[in-house]
């Protein structure tokens, strides 16, 4: 037998049988009890507890009609046959005792076989279910839906047919539960619920009258009354329907309000009123125009009060006559009887009490009554006036005063259309559904809590238009119907339960888990949840991270977040439209990967390493300060020593010749004067010479700063001193660079001393007319020329002290000396020495 089974049938004794085109397997027990082929009998039910095989033939008789042909056997012997004029087309099923349900194109046919031997049996069936059905047995009922998405439930006994329920989307299949809820999965709108728990729809084909219904009355017989926005009353009367059609002179020939007052039926339009479904009759205002009417409401048996365009009118149904009421001359929106003869009503600048034994109208003004803008009002019976705003926040009033305000935050909608008050509850209608607000305790100290309703939970719509209230049961006027529910109505209360649904690591789809272990770079999650709650009440999720105390709104069903290194917990929940918490929470646990550079042990080697550091700065800083403080002094020593050097040499020789001649001018100045006076000369010259050398030393070791102890100050006054008294012409050129760049005290006097030796020797031997001094920087080197025009000499064998000393200068400085002369040729004295020496 092929292994792909088609169907599956449960019987009476606990069997199970499966079967395809080939034939039949009986499961019992998880055990196959039994297998027969499609020849052996394709189908079998329980009659009198004793199985019995049947056959399935479809048949055109001569008249061209279609019937189907049932053949029973037992034991594999013919036993009886039933035709039944059925259509082409036929889908058997059984359930595993004596009935038999045949499906054909758009009908359903029940065989109920009572006995074989004589043969008895029954049909019942249901017709026009609508093309391409699909069925579905579940607890006592049997599921239809046609593709054009109707469901059609009927017990499948009786096949009697219970509900019809028009569906929008595409429908897989539908199921009942023990609770009589049903259950319908779509084809892309995943899976609807509604409720069949006391809520109950009074429905009409819309050919006979638009169920688009505006107001809504009940009369002491339980009569309803339902107007709509065609001009169109449905009368509701022991399960009959009857229409009535208002002939109205207007654009809007919308029925406002319809109100039960003894035996009459007043309806309310824009143009007038209506009494017992005659033609309207127009009402005039204050101003003696025809006022437009918007609301009403029965004052006692036979005073009804308008509200208008233009303030309150007295309608005396009696008499059929209307007067102008003493009322503020603006739009009244909605009116309510709060005593025998007193109402209040919602004027365009707020709430205002009217007493009609009086004919007086009063504003009652309340705490923010310019911001709230009021909607719909009630009175209760425990003298409480109920109002609602535009935002969908509730102020509640007695003795005309503000008592207490309940906000829109606990769940309430933004577009109250109508409220009701019966007993301790407060029904509310919007465009939303119902919500039932049940208080209690003394005012203003209430204890409240708030139901929601919907279509999922079996209203015909989500807009409300009216509510009316007869005894025990609540009527609500929709843009689908009217719905009738108990004033004891408890919804189911399903919990909403939070799902993660779709995960995004880095922009990557990643598998669902409650447990991930993430890469450092792998810290943006985005996360898609959903709340499961069938009955269509879940309202929004909220979120906690690291902890469930501070939680979150999330916005919309996904969430995007940026996680630290190490472990986090996401904690999330879901709320319904009654703001009740759930009680199941989701627990997501992620753990982020330190990165490298933010581990503690790379922290403690960066303080390890930056102490390491700094203390090696410090310790190279220190001994960059000693190496300067050392090679200051050692270079303070050196000017010392050299500084001795020069005052041993030039200023001791000279001190000790001065001596030496002082003693022999003293010797001879009274034997030789003559000779005494030369020797005199020499100790002036001598003199003059050691305060010139002294001096050159003190400026080499303290230059100051005026323009007069620069070193090319320095040189030109001592050419103007020397050459001044000869006959030579001499120009000095000294770049003016020179100056600052050269600090250091030896290069600074022996550049100067070296300057005044050719200065000198030229001024003794050159007998020159022209001299030229120039000094120049050159790629840090300090250019010295000295050239004049004199007699000259041989440069090769003429090496005299000055010469020498020139010389061994310029080498103590690392520089080069030369010397180029000649006979009658000039002489040209040049020096290149380094900056820095």
């Amino acid at each position: 037998m092929a292994k792909s089974l088609l169907g599956m049938t449960g019987m009476a004794d606990g069997t199970i049988r499966f079967h395809n085109d080939l034939g039949i397997v009986f499961l019992k027990n998880k055990q196959v009890s039994q297998q027969r082929g499609k020849n052996e009998g394709f189908f079998t039910i329980l009659v009198k507890k004793q199985p019995v095989d049947f056959a399935i033939t479809e048949v055109l008789l001569k008249n061209k009609r279609h019937y189907t042909r049932i053949t029973f056997s037992q034991k594999g012997k013919e036993t009886a046959q039933i035709l039944i004029p059925t259509g082409p087309r036929i889908l058997p099923r059984t359930l595993g005792n004596n009935d038999i349900y045949l499906f054909s194109e758009q009908n359903v046919y029940k065989v109920s076989v009572q006995s074989i031997k004589p043969l008895s049996y029954t049909v019942d069936s249901v017709t026009n279910l609508g093309p391409d059905y699909w069925h579905k047995f579940s607890g006592q009922n049997l599921s239809v839906i046609n593709s054009k998405g109707f469901i059609h439930i009927m017990d499948q006994k009786t096949l009697t047919l219970r509900h019809t329920i028009p569906n929008r989307f595409g429908v897989n299949c539908a199921y009942i539960d023990r609770h009589k809820n049903l259950w319908v999965a779509t084809l892309d709108q995943g899976l609807l619920y509604y409720s069949q728990n006391g809520i109950q729809k009074i429905t009409t084909n819309a050919d006979f009258i638009n169920p688009n219904f505006l107001s809504l009355a009940v009369n002491a017989k339980g009569e309803i009354f339902a107007g709509n926005y065609y001009g169109q009353v449905l009368q509701v009367k022991n399960g009959q329907y009857r229409k009535y059609d208002i002939a109205v002179n207007t654009l809007f020939p919308w029925h406002r309000k319809i109100i039960n007052i003894g035996t009459d039926i007043v309806t309310i339009s824009d143009a007038g009123y209506s009494l017992n479904f005659r033609k309207y009759v127009s009402v005039l205002n204050v101003k003696g125009t025809r006022a437009s009417l918007k609301t009403a409401i029965a004052l006692n048996d036979s005073i009804i009060i308008l509200g208008s365009t233009a303030g309150l009118i007295e309608l005396n149904v009696r008499r059929k006559m209307t007067r102008a009421l003493n009322s503020t001359y603006d739009r009244t929106l909605n009116l309510v009887k709060a005593g025998q003869n007193v109402i209040y009503y919602i004027g365009a600048k707020g709430l205002y009490k009217y007493r009609h034994d009086l004919n007086v109208s009063e504003f009652i003004p309340f705490k923010g009554f310019s911001e709230k803008k009021l909607t719909s009002l009630t009175f209760a019976a425990d003298g409480t006036l109920w109002a609602s705003t535009t935002s969908g926040s509730l102020v509640i009033f007695k003795d005309d005063q503000e008592i207490a305000t309940i906000s829109e935050d606990i769940g309430l909608p933004g577009n109250i259309t109508k409220m009701l008050a019966a007993g301790n509850k407060i029904w509310i209608g919007s465009k939303t559904g119902i919500s039932i607000l049940e208080y209690a305790g003394p005012s203003p100290n209430f204890r409240y809590s708030l139901k929601n309703l919907s279509k999922t939970d079996g209203l015909p719509s989500n807009i409300i238009n009216d509510l009316a209230l007869y005894r025990d049961t609540l009527y609500a006027a929709t843009e689908n119907g009217i719905a009738k529910i108990p004033v004891s109505y408890r919804n189911p209360g399903f919990e909403v339960i939070p799902a993660l649904t779709g995960v995004k690591i880095n922009q990557v789809k990643t598998a669902i888990s409650n447990d991930y272990k993430l890469e450092s770079h792998q810290n943006n999650i985005a996360l898609q949840f959903a709340g499961i709650e069938p009955g269509g009440h879940f309202k929004n999720l909220q979120y906690a991270l690291n902890g469930p105390h501070h939680w979150n709104k999330m916005e919309g069903n996904t969430l995007n977040i940026q996680l630290s290194s190490g472990d986090n917990d996401l904690y999330v929940r879901a709320v319904d439209i009654n703001n009740h918490i759930s009680k199941q929470q989701l627990t997501i646990h992620f753990y982020l990967k330190t990165p490298f550079y933010m581990a503690k042990w790379v922290w403690i080697l960066m303080v390890f390493l930056g102490t390491v550091l700094i203390f090696w700065w410090l310790n190279l800083r220190k001994l960059n300060r000693q190496k300067i403080v050392f090679e200051q002094t050692f270079a303070l020593e050196q000017q010392r020593n050299k500084i001795t050097a020069d005052l041993h040499d030039d200023i001791g020789a000279s001190l000790s010749s001065l001596q030496v001649n002082s003693a022999v001018a003293n010797h001879l100045l009274n034997k030789d004067p003559k000779q005494a006076r030369k020797i005199l000369e020499k100790i002036e010259n001598q003199s003059k010479n050691l305060a010139d050398k002294i001096g050159d030393i003190i400026w080499s070791m303290k230059p100051g700063k005026d323009e007069f102890m620069t070193m090319s100050s320095r040189i030109k006054n001592f050419a103007n001193d020397i050459l001044s008294a000869t006959e030579i012409d001499y120009k000095i050129k000294i770049a003016p660079e020179i100056d600052k760049a050269v600090q250091d005290i030896s290069l600074r006097k022996n550049i100067v001393l070296i300057t005044k030796e050719a200065i000198n020797n030229a001024a003794k031997y050159s007998k020159a007319g022209q001299l030229n001094i120039r000094m120049e920087m050159e790629n840090h080197h300090i250019k010295l020329s000295i050239t004049d025009n004199g007699i000259g000499f041989e440069a090769s064998s003429h090496q005299g002290n000055g010469l020498a000393n020139m010389r061994k200068r310029t080498e103590e400085l690392h520089g080069i000396f030369l010397i180029s002369s000649g006979p009658n040729k000039g002489t040209t004295i040049s020096a290149s020495i380094p900056l820095v020496p």
